[in-house]
């Protein structure tokens, strides 16, 4: 073949390597009236980085919608634990947090503190809080297939790291 007839194959290529990238690196939003409560009362919160996860995959049959709140400074973080209801961890658990390891609690939020309202028919969503990284997940769970499912995915990340 004559370098003149690999032009075409080689842009070809090219072409389609760099479609491929683009699809699978370009970022996929979701509109601010689809995502949480929680998500829209802390997006504009300075110190707040707010992420809010449609479909995030607890386990292979469970998917659930998740809000990550991440404190950027100490004083967001204290502010996030009022606003949650966060029990300081035990001494312990402390140790453990000191040195590096990072222990992740879970408890139920009532309706009265999250601002959530999505779910109508399940009260409750689940709180995952990662002391170390100053992170709160609310995972907006509908049945307690869920909120097992959930219990059992941060039980696991906590223990297996």
């Amino acid at each position: 073949m004559k370098p003149k007839q690999l032009i075409l194959p080689a842009i070809i290529f090219l072409a389609i390597v760099l479609v491929a990238l683009a699809v699978r690196l370009w970022p996929r939003t979701i509109p601010f009236d689809q995502c949480s409560d929680v998500y829209k009362r802390y997006a504009a919160v300075d110190g707040v980085d707010a992420t809010f996860i449609k479909d995030y995959k607890v386990n292979d049959t469970v998917f659930v919608d998740a809000t990550l709140l991440e404190a950027k400074d100490s004083a967001v973080w204290v502010m996030l634990k009022n606003d949650f209801e966060v029990p300081n961890p035990g001494p312990i658990a402390q140790q453990f947090i000191d040195n590096g390891e990072d222990l992740i609690g879970v408890k139920i939020i009532p309706k009265s503190i999250a601002v959530d309202t999505t779910s109508k028919e399940y009260p409750n969503n689940l709180l995952a809080i990662s002391y170390l990284n100053h992170t709160l997940t609310i995972f907006h769970i509908k049945n307690d297939v869920e909120k097992h499912a959930v219990k059992y995915h941060n039980f696991d990340k906590s223990t297996n790291q």
